[in-house]
């Protein structure tokens, strides 16, 4: 390995970007490679931009690769003008991205064949600037080769931790992340108590920053975390990174046959309390800042789901709802609901949970003055009539529905009332 020859950086975004002006500023050379990002801010004459990987290959002998998914990780080594074109032996390879160890190791296994080693190196901030090198590594790969690309790693990271053979250091990487995005819940859910009680939010964070609770979310609380008390940051990059960290992570304690209740319970709220805000999800709160809440949360995914061809993106993706407008009691005038939904055969059912609250939702008790209502589902529109179902029936709907989701029953015990189940029967037209 030449420590005279540039250190290859593909991927120039957040971190990327951050690490090469880091390398630059110590006065090491850099080629660097980034599909979306313009390059005028490394403008230095230690800078050399490049064409693909294949070129990066071509001019280093050690490549950072912090790119955003697995895909991409493959597609950088393995793809068309990728590193093992021109890659030669002797190379060393560092996987930064998050990725799931699996494909560290498959991809450690391909370039192995061409005497090329691979060292995955999962990347968490300090105390203190990246620009000032200071980062921590949880690294993958056997000693030997960790120390021959140390001299590099130490140009931009303070604290390399071996953490056993190559997808170790990822993995290392997962817990860690799922102990930040866990902790970011806990926070959210205490800062929201608190303001239940009418403690001020200063007083809560200077006290905690200070006590046993501290932590570095608490440190670094921010817009993000407020507009998470209030009514989300909707569709977000920032919700996107946070939900694939938080599956990846999961993934990995499920292959090594673990599924544990926090964790669990961070994968499963923490994304939609951040797209929508906490108070639309779990608030009881009457007040006009509650309603509010959940009138934006209703106006973002009908937005979504009307411009998606029906569907929803990013950490929604995977919800099943259908738009229903019905005619007000009171008012007449007609309002769109979104609702999950179940579907048994031609028949859908919808379900007045109201998030657990001890009132219907209003949708219900328009469709019980005004029966005819409109549904819209993926990229159909029909008319329907919604008809209350029977105890009985409701009962095994109902069943259904919590083997299906068991967030149902967690609002069938939060509340005194039965859910009503609604039955929605297309008119033929």
């Amino acid at each position: 390995m030449n420590s005279n020859l540039p250190i290859g950086v593909i991927g120039l975004g957040e971190m990327g970007g951050t690490i090469a002006r880091r390398i630059l500023s110590v006065g090491h050379r850099v080629v660097g490679l980034d599909k979306f990002s313009g390059l005028a801010d490394l403008d230095s004459p230690l800078f050399g931009p490049a064409k693909h990987p294949a070129d990066v290959a071509d001019r280093c002998d050690v490549v950072l690769v912090l790119v955003h998914t697995d895909s991409q990780v493959r597609d950088v080594v393995l793809g068309e003008h990728g590193l093992t074109e021109t890659v030669r032996p002797g190379t060393v390879v560092v996987v930064h991205s998050t990725v799931a160890p699996e494909t560290c190791k498959a991809l450690a296994k391909d370039l192995a064949d061409r005497d090329v080693a691979l060292v995955d190196a999962g990347m968490s901030r300090g105390r203190g600037s990246m620009r000032e090198g200071v980062l921590t590594l949880f690294v993958g790969g056997d000693a030997a080769t960790i120390q021959d690309v140390q001299w590099a790693l130490h140009l931009y990271s303070n604290n390399i931790v071996h953490a056993g053979p190559v997808g170790a250091g990822m993995g290392l990487k997962l817990c860690n992340n799922l102990l930040f995005h866990s902790n970011r819940l806990a926070m959210l859910e205490v800062a929201h108590i608190a303001a239940a009680a009418g403690l001020p939010r200063e007083a809560l964070l200077d006290g905690i920053r200070s006590s046993t609770g501290s932590s570095w979310v608490l440190e670094h609380w921010g817009k993000k975390d407020e507009d998470a008390l209030s009514v989300g940051i909707g569709s977000h990059p920032f919700v996107e990174r946070t939900t694939r960290e938080i599956e990846l992570a999961l993934r990995y304690a499920k292959s090594v046959g673990l599924a544990l209740p926090t964790t669990t319970a961070t994968g499963k709220y923490l994304p939609g309390i951040l797209t929508d805000g906490l108070p639309a999800r779990f608030s009881t709160d009457p007040s006009v800042e509650g309603r509010a809440a959940g009138l934006v949360r209703r106006n973002r995914l009908i937005e979504e789901f009307r411009s998606n061809g029906g569907r929803l993106t990013g950490a929604r993706d995977s919800w099943e709802i259908l738009l229903l407008t019905t005619v007000g009691a009171r008012s007449g005038r007609h309002r769109t609901t979104p609702l999950a939904y179940q579907r048994q055969g031609n028949e859908l059912f919808v379900f007045a949970s109201n998030g657990g609250r001890d009132k219907n939702p209003d949708w219900y008790h328009n469709v019980r003055v005004n029966p005819k209502v409109t549904v819209e589902i993926g990229s159909q529109k029909f008319e329907a009539t919604a008809t209350e179902l029977t105890e009985e029936e409701r009962s095994r709907v109902y069943e259904r529905q919590v083997a299906h989701d068991s967030e149902y029953a967690r609002y069938e015990a939060s509340t005194s009332r039965r859910i009503p189940v609604i039955r929605l029967q297309e008119i033929p037209g």
